[in-house]
C-alpha cells in the first residue's frame, strides 16, 4: 500500500489546498463547540426555569394535594 502524501508537510500542504482543507475542519470544530456549549447553557437553563415553575405550583397547592403527591411519592 502506498500513501499519497510522503511526509508530514505535504499532508498539511495538500498540493497547495491544505488552506482551505485546514480552515474547514477549523470552522467544523469551532461549530460544533459552541452547539454544545449553548446546548448545554439552554439545558440548565431550562431545568432552573422548570424548578422555579415547581417551586411556586407546589406552594398553591391545598393541603389535600400534598398529602396526595406525598403519598404517591412526589416531592414538592
Amino acid at each position: 500500500m502506498t500513501l499519497y502524501f510522503s511526509n508530514l508537510s505535504e499532508f498539511i500542504d495538500m498540493q497547495g489546498h491544505g488552506v482551505f482543507v485546514w480552515a474547514c475542519y477549523g470552522i467544523t470544530f469551532v461549530a460544533l463547540i459552541m452547539l454544545i456549549s449553548f446546548v448545554l447553557k439552554e439545558r440548565k437553563a431550562t431545568l432552573k426555569r422548570l424548578q422555579q415553575s415547581n417551586i411556586k405550583q407546589s406552594s398553591r397547592l391545598t393541603n389535600k394535594q400534598r398529602k396526595s403527591l406525598n403519598a404517591n411519592g412526589v416531592s414538592g
